[in-house]
């Protein structure tokens, strides 16, 4: 059962979401969301809270009595060396290509990457041996990750608890060739396109109001990273693996339609951990898509109902 002081945490954290919530239906996504910047010390009171939950209470609830890796920011881990250090990326990579000859589908066409790895080259994958593992953590609140030297973290959030987290408004924030600090280091002015192993979407897009920001969000994350980078999503959810199985579909065609591959999911005891891959030719993750029947909502080319 829950503690009062956890209570009153998980209050400050709904009352805020609630405030943004209304706000949009009020003047809508855009509006709302500038008004809520613009709470500051809303904002880091719930930073504060956040990182006391996250801390004292969540993590330790996810934990299994007969496995020690199972809170959500060591499942995420996991999957890095699993992926990164014990031949998983090279696994996905091969599945891509065995995927892209049984569909037809042209590896060279537009994608030079593919050209200077006609084979699957010990060259190729020895690139990675040493290298840490260039990671981007969305909503970090206060830097989990970065404790681990396997990790060259970029932690970011718009009301940061901890000085190890810089200040990003994401919603907003520019992508362009490279990433920018501001002079103080405080604050991320521009981000670098293609230049990250690993984006962290650790109870974050149930923050937005609206299903377009948490597209918005997904379509940067593609951005930022590197071919075959890994984007993690953990969302909150306590009923059991199969009651919210259509909205996880979605969440899989909408992120493939972007050129995402799910390849890894689980269902720990109050969160969903997922794990989506970003192919080298986006044809391959869209050639699921079109073995559905999963209705969705298009405009102008883009999916933007979803997540609801």
């Amino acid at each position: 059962m829950a503690s009062d002081e956890h209570k009153q945490l998980a209050t400050i954290i709904k009352e805020t979401h609630s405030r943004l919530r209304n706000d949009c239906r009020i003047y809508g996504p855009k509006e709302a969301w500038n008004r809520h910047v613009a709470r500051t010390d809303d904002l880091q009171k719930y930073a504060i809270s956040m990182q006391e939950l996250a801390t004292a209470h969540w993590d330790n609830t996810n934990l299994k009595s007969n496995e020690n890796t199972y809170c959500r920011i060591s499942w995420i881990k996991k999957q890095c060396y699993e992926y990164f250090m014990n031949g998983g990326k090279e696994k996905f990579i091969e599945r891509e290509i065995d995927i892209a000859k049984k569909n037809n589908i042209d590896l060279n066409e537009n994608n030079s990457v593919w050209k200077i790895i006609p084979a699957l080259t010990n060259e190729y994958y020895d690139g990675d041996i040493g290298k840490r593992i260039k990671l981007i953590d969305v909503g970090s609140c206060y830097n989990p990750f970065g404790d681990d030297d396997n990790f060259d973290v970029t932690a970011v959030d718009l009301a940061p608890y901890s000085d190890r987290v810089l200040q990003c408004d994401f919603l907003n924030i520019t992508i362009g060739s490279a990433t920018i600090i501001s002079n103080d280091s405080s604050t991320v002015l521009q981000l670098g396109r293609d230049s990250f192993d690993v984006c962290v979407f650790s109870l974050l897009l149930e923050y937005f109001p609206c299903p377009e920001q948490r597209y918005l969000c997904c379509e940067k994350a593609y951005n930022l990273l590197k071919n075959n980078g890994i984007l993690f999503i953990i969302t909150p959810d306590s009923k059991h693996v199969g009651a919210n199985a259509k909205i996880m579909k979605s969440w899989r065609f909408v992120l493939a339609k972007l050129g995402f591959m799910r390849i890894h999911y689980e269902k720990l005891r109050h969160i969903h951990c997922i794990c989506f891959r970003k192919c080298i030719n986006k044809n391959v993750a869209l050639r699921w898509t079109m073995l559905q029947t999963f209705p969705c909502y298009i405009r102008s080319g883009r999916i933007v109902k979803w997540i609801s």
